[in-house]
C-alpha cells in the first residue's frame, strides 16, 4: 500500500520560483557542464496520512546515474484530507552533462511520485551582481583555488576580468616566474575570493565557486594577450611573456556561479 500521494511536484530555477512560485516552468540551470547548478527549489504537495515519514529526493541523470540526493529527513505529514507543502533551496548539486533528467521523490524507501526536468547551461551573464563586479574591477589580486574533502587550497593570484569571466594564468610546475593555481588544470570548479572597499572605509568580502574551462589553440593566444596587457608586473613586450608561457602555463576561464 502506498505512503501516500504526490499531488505536486516540480524543481525551478529559484529566480523563477521567486516570480513565479511553483507553477513556474521546471529547469535547472549550469554555469558550466560539468559544474555546479545555479540555486534551485525542490517544490513538494503531499497528501499523506498524518504522522511522520522520512522523504528523499534523488536526481537521475541520462546516462542512469544518481548526480545528487536530498535527505533522506523526517517530515511531519499533515494528513490525507490536507497538502503538506514543502519547499527546499538546493545549492549544493552538482550535474555532468545537460538534457533530460529524472527526478524522484522517496517517503519511507518507496518511490511515490517521478517527474522530468531539463538541466540547461546558462549563457553567461555580461554582467554580474555589483558587489562581485566591484571587487573584479577594482582588485589586482583575487583568491581561487580548489575545495576538496571540506579543506582548501587557494593563492592569491593576478587575472583578468571581461564579459562577466575571469581569465588565469597558472604554470604547469611551480616556479618564482609565475603563479600556479591549486586545481588548474583538472578540477571543474574552484573557490573565488574577492575584496572590495565598503562603507566607512572597511574592506567586504564576496565568495563563490566558478565553474572552469581550460583553453586551447585560439582561444589560450586570445586569452593570453589579453593577460600580458593586463600583467603590471611584466618586463618586455607583451610578446615576450606570451612565448614563455607558451607551452608550460595554462589559462582558465572561470565562469562565476552566482544568481543574477
Amino acid at each position: 500500500m502506498a505512503t501516500g500521494e504526490l499531488v505536486f511536484a516540480s524543481a525551478v530555477d529559484r529566480r523563477v520560483f521567486d516570480a513565479q512560485a511553483e507553477r513556474g516552468p521546471a529547469g535547472i540551470y549550469l554555469a558550466a557542464a560539468p559544474g555546479r547548478a545555479l540555486p534551485f527549489v525542490l517544490y513538494r504537495a503531499w497528501k499523506v496520512p498524518t504522522g511522520v515519514v522520512t522523504e528523499e529526493v534523488r536526481i537521475i541523470d541520462p546516462t542512469g546515474r544518481t548526480v545528487y540526493r536530498w535527505g533522506p529527513a523526517p517530515r511531519r505529514m499533515r494528513g490525507s484530507m490536507d497538502l503538506t507543502v514543502e519547499t527546499d533551496v538546493v545549492e549544493d548539486a552538482r550535474f555532468e552533462i545537460t538534457g533530460t533528467h529524472l527526478v524522484s521523490f522517496i517517503l519511507d524507501d518507496e518511490i511515490v511520485g517521478e517527474i522530468e526536468v531539463p538541466v540547461y547551461v546558462q549563457q553567461a551573464q555580461a554582467k554580474l551582481p555589483k558587489r562581485i563586479e566591484d571587487g573584479l574591477k577594482r582588485s589586482d589580486v583575487i583568491w581561487v583555488g580548489v575545495e576538496e574533502d571540506g579543506r582548501r587550497r587557494t593563492i592569491p593570484a593576478w587575472f583578468a576580468f571581461r564579459n562577466g569571466k575571469i581569465l588565469v594564468l597558472s604554470k604547469r610546475e611551480r616556479g618564482p616566474e609565475e603563479q600556479t593555481v591549486p586545481g588548474i588544470p583538472g578540477a571543474t570548479e574552484l573557490v573565488v575570493i574577492t575584496r572590495r572597499k565598503a562603507e566607512g572605509g572597511h574592506t567586504a568580502l564576496a565568495e563563490f565557486p566558478a565553474a572552469v574551462r581550460v583553453l586551447e589553440g585560439a582561444e589560450w593566444e586570445e586569452a593570453a594577450k589579453v593577460l600580458a596587457d593586463r600583467r603590471r608586473s611584466r618586463v618586455g613586450p607583451p610578446e615576450e611573456s606570451i612565448a614563455r608561457w607558451r607551452g608550460s602555463c595554462d589559462i582558465a576561464e572561470l565562469t562565476p556561479v552566482v544568481p543574477a
